[in-house]
C-alpha cells in the first residue's frame, strides 16, 4: 500500500463549509450566541463531554488536556472531510468509511468492524436505551457507561432553542434518516484510545430529538457499529498544527461542551 504523507494529505482534504451553508439566519444568530470559543475549552482531571458535529465525545478524568484536544480536532477533521465527500443521506455508509479512512491517514489505528442491526426485545425502539445497552456491551459494562448516561441526561435537559441542541439536530438527521456517533476516550498504556459507536437510523416516522427518538420496530431500523481506535502520538505530533490550521474557525462552529453538572 502506498505511503501517505500526512501533512500533504491534510492540505489536500476538502472540508464541509461551516454552519452558514445549511441553517437559517435566525438559527445562525442562536448558534453565534451559544457556540463560542469558551465552549471548546478542554480541561484535565475532570470528566468532559462535547458535541462534535455528528458525534458526542466524552473523556474520562485521566485523559490529558492535550490528548482531549487531539481527539476532538482529529475526529472533527475526519467528519468534515466525509461530510464534503458524501453529503447525501443515502450515502451514510460511504460517509462512515471515509471518516475511518481519514482517521487512519492522520495517525489513528482503527479496528476493523461492520454494522449489525439492533434488535429490540419489545415492539418499540428507544434510541437512548439502545445507546446504553450497546455501549455497555461494547465496553463490557464498565464504569464508562455512567459517563454516557450523564451526557445523555445533560443533553436531554437542553432547551430546543439552545444553539447546541439546534446544531446537533441539524448535523445528525433529516426527517427520515439519521446518523450519530458516541465516543469515549480513555488512556491505555499511556496512549489515548477511543471507543467509538456509530448509529444509523431509518424511519417512516419523522425523526425528532434523535438521541431520544422512539418508534415502532415496524417503522424504524437501527444499525450499530463499534470499534476502538488508538492514536499514534508520534505521528500526530508532526501534524497537530496542520490539523488545527485546516480546521480554523470550524472548531468553534462544530464543537460545543456539554455541562455535566
Amino acid at each position: 500500500m502506498e505511503d501517505i504523507d500526512p501533512r500533504k494529505y491534510i492540505k489536500g482534504l476538502a472540508l464541509q463549509n461551516s454552519r452558514e451553508s445549511f441553517i437559517s439566519e435566525s438559527e445562525r444568530e442562536i448558534l453565534s450566541r451559544d457556540l463560542t470559543t469558551t465552549e471548546i475549552e478542554t480541561k484535565t482531571d475532570v470528566e468532559q463531554s462535547f458535541m462534535n458535529d455528528k458525534s458526542l465525545v466524552s473523556f474520562v478524568s485521566e485523559v490529558s488536556e492535550q490528548r482531549r484536544q487531539d481527539v476532538l480536532h482529529s475526529v472533527l477533521l475526519a467528519q468534515l472531510a466525509a461530510n464534503k465527500k458524501f453529503p447525501e443521506e443515502d450515502q451514510i455508509k460511504e460517509w462512515y468509511n471515509e471518516f475511518v479512512n481519514v482517521l487512519s491517514n492522520i495517525g489513528w489505528a482503527m479496528q476493523s468492524a461492520s454494522f449489525t442491526p439492533f434488535t429490540s426485545e419489545g415492539s418499540t425502539i428507544e434510541v437512548d436505551k439502545a445507546i446504553i445497552d450497546l455501549v455497555a456491551a461494547a465496553v463490557g459494562g464498565s464504569a464508562l457507561v455512567p459517563l454516557v448516561t450523564k451526557t445523555l441526561d445533560a443533553i436531554k435537559g437542553l432547551s430546543d432553542t439552545s444553539g447546541k441542541f439546534i446544531a446537533f439536530e441539524k448535523n445528525t438527521h433529516t426527517a427520515t434518516k439519521g446518523a450519530f456517533q458516541i465516543g469515549i476516550a480513555k488512556e491505555v498504556n499511556n496512549t489515548v484510545a477511543l471507543q467509538l459507536g456509530t448509529f444509523l437510523i431509518t424511519s417512516s416516522d419523522t425523526i425528532k430529538q434523535i438521541l431520544f427518538f422512539k418508534s415502532s420496530k415496524t417503522k424504524t431500523t437501527l444499525e450499530f457499529c463499534s470499534r476502538v481506535g488508538t492514536l499514534d502520538e508520534a505521528v500526530y505530533a508532526t501534524i497537530r498544527d496542520a490539523v488545527q490550521a485546516k480546521l480554523g474557525l470550524k472548531a468553534t462552529d462544530f464543537i460545543a461542551g456539554i455541562d455535566l453538572g
